[in-house]
């Protein structure tokens, strides 16, 4: 499993909107090949960052995705003048941490 992490920095005047723009999302996603979850995450420290957290089975899975008509479509309400700034993709591979799979 891989997780990809996006950095977003929202105005403070936009932070609410921008919030409450995730229980209202399209969930396109949700339906894509390899999608296993996702998170929104609010900096306690800097005001208006934010990292979008999601889960895929391998990074192939997320390129569909990012490459698709869905993703253009659950994207159009976002960005213009004023709106959340991103930064680069991060990806991360998933090390197994579950003590149990080495209990024998």
């Amino acid at each position: 499993m891989i997780v990809n992490m996006f950095h977003v920095q929202v105005p403070a005047e936009r932070a609410a909107a921008f919030e409450g723009s995730w229980s209202q999302r399209a969930g396109m996603v949700d339906h894509m090949p390899g999608f296993q979850g996702m998170e929104v995450l609010r900096d306690g420290q800097q005001a208006g960052h934010y990292i979008v957290v999601t889960h895929w089975n391998t990074k192939e899975d997320f390129e569909r995705w990012a490459s698709s008509p869905e993703f253009i479509a659950g994207h159009a309400r976002t960005g213009g003048p004023g709106g959340p700034k991103g930064g680069a993709l991060e990806f991360f591979e998933v090390i197994p941490s579950n003590p149990s799979a080495h209990e024998g």
